[in-house]
């Protein structure tokens, strides 16, 4: 799988959030705006069920990440699922839950070259376990370099999904980088960034009961198109003034191919 050349994300990373903007001859932004950490007004607490999927925050720490970076992941229940990273890393994960055990694959990108060994793309296998609160696994290239995953179960996932409850107009701003979106009641919408490049795509239900979407959207810029696709997730606000969090939708989504994009909608 080949790191396209012509548009390369370029992402500037602060201890509070991420921006992806688009490097090379198109000029077009990559697209997004995210914050990493739990989302500690909802909680830790038990998943339905004992599988893998859900959504997650945690750490990934290996031999050039000691101290572990913090990941925000979302699985859905068919084991599709994103992970992003605050050092500019992203992860497209397959996995399965049989009893406790865990076991997949990945494909990692990084357009800074942070991943293990200080390269772009990375693929292996994922082992591990998986309880109501947490999951915990190793991932494995094919040379042997080992990175430790170590997720906590966030209660969110628990809330049902709805299309109608996505629909309204949402927006963020990182650096001077904005985009806005609206998106109707079937799920489908629109945008456009300040970089000039629009999107159009849409959001679908996976299992009502849970609070994941698929997402799909076509990035134009210059009149080049990348068509992306990932995973989504809906945090409702809580509170009021300093001690309330906005409502949110949170965007994991790729291309297949070494771009992605890491959106936090509000």
């Amino acid at each position: 799988m080949n790191v396209p050349q012509a548009i390369g994300p370029v992402i500037a990373i602060t201890s509070a959030s991420l921006l992806v903007s688009c490097d090379g001859g198109n000029g077009g932004s990559c697209g997004s705006f995210g914050s990493y950490g739990s989302y500690g007004s909802y909680g830790s607490c038990g998943a339905a069920v004992a599988d893998s999927a859900g959504i997650y925050e945690g750490s990934l720490s290996g031999s050039s990440t000691p101290q572990g970076e913090a990941v925000v992941t979302i699985i859905a229940e068919s084991g599709d699922g994103r992970m992003s990273g605050a050092n500019d890393t992203y992860y497209r994960l397959n996995v399965g839950a049989a009893g406790s055990s865990v076991n997949g694959t990945f494909v990692g990108y990084s357009q800074s070259a942070s991943l293990p060994g200080g390269v772009q793309t990375i693929s292996g296998t994922i082992m591990g376990t998986v309880t109501p609160t947490n999951l915990n696994a190793t991932l494995t290239d094919p040379s042997s370099v080992q990175q430790r995953l170590a997720l906590t179960f966030d209660n969110t996932y628990n809330l049902a999904s709805s299309l109608t409850m996505l629909a309204g107009n949402w927006s963020s701003s990182v650096k001077g980088l904005t985009l806005t979106a609206t998106i109707q009641p079937d799920g489908s919408f629109s945008g456009a960034d300040s970089n000039n490049c629009t999107y159009a795509g849409s959001f679908g239900l996976i299992d009502p009961n849970f609070n994941t979407y698929s997402e799909t959207h076509v990035r134009s810029c210059n009149g080049v198109n990348v068509t992306f696709s990932g995973l989504a997730a809906f945090f409702p606000g809580t509170g009021s003034g300093t001690s309330g969090t906005p409502t949110e939708i949170k965007v994991l989504s790729d291309s297949d191919g070494g771009e992605y994009l890491v959106a936090q909608l509000e």
